[in-house]
C-alpha cells in the first residue's frame, strides 16, 4: 500500500507527472486512481499551491509543479542512495557497475585491473564502454567515468586518481630515415602524427620547460585521428612522430617497436587522470571500492601501467 506520509505523496506526484495519468500511476502502486488523486490533493493542500493541471485528457505540471518535481526527484534519488549504501555495507559490491573511459586507456590500463577486481568480487558485473567523448552520465546510466585532462562537466564529482605522463615517440624505421629531433624546434621539420582526442589544438603540442611552465610547439603532418590506437599503429608503421600518453604505447616501447625521444631543454607534459561520478551525497559501495582498488593497483605497479598515483 502507498505510504500516507510526505515521502509517499512525493513519490506519488513524481510518478503521476512521469506517466501523465492518475490511472497509469495507480497501476504502478497497485491502488485505485482515486487514491492517487487524493494523495496529490493532500500534498497540494499541505503546500498551499496547485502542482498539477487536471483535464479529461490527463494531467500536466504547473510552474510550481515543475519546480517541485525537480527537487523531489533529487530527494528521492538521495533516499535510494542512502538505502542502497546501507544494504551494500552488509552485502558488499553487487549488481552492475557501468564505466566509461577512452579506448586506449581501457585497453592497456583499465581492463587488466577490472579483470582482477571481478575475480575478487564475483557477484559484481562490470560493463565497460570505450569512447573519447564525454557521455551524459544520467542518460547513459553510467556509474563511473575515467577522463584525462581538466574536467569539463561541473555537475560531476571528480577525484584525481593518477597522473598520465605523455611521451614523444617514433618507430626505429622512421628514426633511421628522418633522424632524431634533438630539440623542440626540430619537430617543425618532422612529420607529426596528431592524436585529436588528446590535443585541444591539433597543430600544437605542449611541453614543460625547466620551470615546469607550459611551452607550445607548432607541428604539422599528413595523418590526424581522434583515435589514439590508430595514431599508434600509424607511427609503428614508420609514418612519423607521435605525442601520446605513455600508457597508450607502454608495450610498444618495451618491445622496441617504438623509440622514446627525449629533449634536454624540456619534458613531456603530465595530465591528471580523474575518476568522475554523478554528484550525489552517498556514493555506492561498488564505486568507492573500485576507485580504491584502481589506485592501489596503479600504485603497486609503480608506473608500469603508464600511469602514476600522485604523492599526497
Amino acid at each position: 500500500m502507498l505510504q500516507m506520509d510526505k515521502l509517499g505523496r512525493m513519490r506519488t506526484l513524481v510518478t503521476v507527472a512521469k506517466l501523465g495519468s492518475f490511472s497509469l500511476a495507480a497501476k504502478e502502486f497497485n491502488v485505485t486512481p482515486g487514491m492517487m488523486s487524493k494523495q496529490v490533493k493532500q500534498l497540494e493542500d499541505s503546500l498551499g499551491v496547485r502542482l498539477l493541471n487536471r483535464t479529461t485528457r490527463g494531467v500536466s505540471l504547473t510552474h510550481a509543479g515543475d519546480i517541485y518535481l525537480e527537487k523531489a526527484v533529487t530527494i528521492l534519488q538521495s533516499v535510494e542512495d542512502v538505502e542502497g549504501a546501507v544494504v551494500e555495507l552488509s552485502t558488499g559490491a553487487k549488481g552492475i557497475l557501468r564505466i566509461s573511459c577512452p579506448p586506449s586507456f581501457g585497453r592497456t590500463v583499465l581492463t587488466p585491473i577490472i579483470s582482477t577486481f571481478i575475480l575478487e568480487n564475483p557477484e559484481l558485473r562490470i560493463e565497460l564502454g570505450l569512447q573519447n567523448s564525454e557521455p551524459n552520465v544520467v542518460a547513459s546510466r553510467l556509474d563511473l567515468l575515467f577522463r584525462l585532462g581538466r574536467m569539463r562537466d561541473s555537475s560531476l564529482v571528480g577525484k584525481q586518481v593518477a597522473t598520465a605522463p605523455f611521451v614523444l615517440c617514433a618507430a626505429p624505421s622512421y628514426i633511421e630515415q628522418a633522424g632524431v629531433p634533438r630539440c623542440l624546434e626540430d619537430l617543425s621539420g618532422h612529420n607529426c602524427v596528431v592524436d585529436g582526442s588528446m590535443q585541444e589544438e591539433a597543430d600544437s603540442w605542449e611541453f614543460l620547460d625547466s620551470q615546469r611552465s607550459i611551452i607550445s610547439q607548432s607541428v604539422r603532418g599528413n595523418f590526424f585521428s581522434f583515435n589514439t590506437g590508430a595514431v599508434v599503429q600509424a607511427v609503428i608503421q614508420g609514418l612519423g612522430v607521435a605525442y601520446v600518453p605513455r600508457y597508450a604505447v607502454i608495450e610498444e616501447l618495451y618491445n622496441q617497436k617504438l623509440v622514446e625521444i627525449d629533449f634536454s631543454d624540456c619534458k613531456p607534459k603530465v595530465e591528471p587522470l580523474y575518476a568522475l561520478y554523478a554528484s550525489r551525497q552517498h556514493i555506492a559501495v561498488k564505486i568507492r571500492n573500485f576507485v580504491s582498488y584502481f589506485t592501489s593497483k596503479v600504485g603497486a605497479e609503480s608506473g608500469m601501467l603508464g600511469v602514476i598515483v600522485p604523492s599526497l
